[in-house]
């Protein structure tokens, strides 16, 4: 999950004649989080979040890995994996279910193989079919603003969502809702974020935390992806409750959800502070499903 080091709110300007607060993010950010996928260092080994581990059926807040992804970039040969979560479960056009995440997590950033590409849980270094849960179906491109870009300029290029798609596998359950452990309300319906809400995230770094809407309609950049800065418009904020860390890298995919269940969208960034979502409803109208 791209993770911002800081931020200086002190710059407000206009874009189009509408006051804007502008932000600058201070150092490098990554999308993904890349780790050791074998040996002492590993995730399995290390990681006290039970989201890690191999589950099924599968529920929202697990690791997921694009396999073949990791592979062609030479990843898997160096004994590495990147990983995210998976947020939710959705029907496409044809009525089959698939999961929901970050195109970054289960696309990679626009490389994925669509009707090819294998989804992982958890995350591995070796093709094990057992492993295997979904392949990815569809995603929406990811759009590179140049470098130096800005909003004052007028030569950014504005993402709406960052997310794609991954049929289920017929043999592999799935469940709405989270880990049992987890007590939490299954998410059922969706809403648009509205400053305030309460909201929680289950993630497969960080687990369960809980947040409030901030902001909404947020634009968001430059976020260094690894292809290249990305720009994001209408985005909401949400800050972490109690002063705690809301969100870390290999959260991207969270699904955002309010207290009574709605889910409001999908993590995809953060920095330590903020942490940004795309809405559910425009990654939903985007991708041509429906949430099950």
């Amino acid at each position: 999950m791209p993770v911002p080091l800081g931020a200086d709110f002190s710059k407000v300007g206009l874009v189009k004649g509408v006051p804007v607060v502008f932000t600058d993010v201070l150092g490098e950010v990554e999308s993904l989080v890349m780790l050791s996928g074998t040996g002492p260092s590993s995730p399995i080994l290390t990681d006290p979040m039970p989201e890690t581990g191999r589950h099924r059926p599968l529920v929202s807040g697990l690791q997921v890995q694009n396999f073949d992804d990791d592979s062609r970039q030479g990843e898997v040969d160096r004994g590495f994996i990147n990983i995210g979560t998976l947020g939710c479960f959705v029907h496409l056009a044809d009525g089959k279910s698939a999961l929901l995440s970050n195109n970054h997590v289960i696309a990679g950033e626009n490389r994925g193989v669509k009707g090819k590409d294998r989804v992982f849980q958890p995350g591995s270094t070796e093709a094990k079919t057992v492993d295997q849960i979904a392949t990815l179906t569809d995603f929406v491109d990811l759009l590179v603003s140049p470098i130096g870009a800005t909003p004052r300029k007028g030569t950014v290029i504005y993402n709406e969502v960052d997310a794609g798609v991954a049929e289920i596998a017929k043999e592999v359950e799935w469940a709405k809702g989270y880990l049992p452990l987890r007590r939490l309300v299954t998410p059922s319906g969706t809403a648009g974020a509205q400053v305030g809400d309460q909201v929680f995230k289950v993630g497969s770094t960080t687990g369960l935390t809980y947040g409030e809407v901030t902001d909404v309609t947020t634009i968001v950049g430059p976020i260094a992806y690894y292809s290249g800065p990305r720009w994001f418009r209408r985005s909401f904020i949400v800050e972490a409750l109690n002063g705690e860390r809301f969100s870390d890298n290999g959260d991207s995919g969270s699904a955002i959800v309010r207290s009574d269940g709605r889910v409001v969208g999908i993590l995809y960034a953060g920095n330590g502070q903020q942490n940004y979502a795309c809405p559910i409803d425009a990654i939903l109208e985007n991708l041509n499903c429906t949430l099950a």
